[in-house]
């Protein structure tokens, strides 16, 4: 690998992490809402009603919390 290529390597490395950094903040901030904000802050006009994304949210709570406990 010559020099440029492994500073470009390394370059897109620190892009990533930071990217998933910042995903992961980003899913934090959002489990610490209540479902009803977490619905009201991804509802669009046209997109999914609130019932639904709500509906969905729990769901995708609840899929991600099953796992924790059943290692426990």
């Amino acid at each position: 690998m010559t020099t440029h290529s492994l500073g470009t390597a390394r370059t897109r490395a620190t892009a990533i992490r930071e990217a998933a950094r910042i995903w992961r903040r980003g899913m934090d901030d959002m489990d610490r809402m209540t479902v009803a904000a977490a619905a009201r802050a991804c509802h669009r006009p046209g997109g999914p009603s609130l019932a639904e994304l709500e509906q969905r949210i729990r769901a995708d709570r609840t899929a991600r919390t099953i796992p924790h406990r059943a290692a426990a």
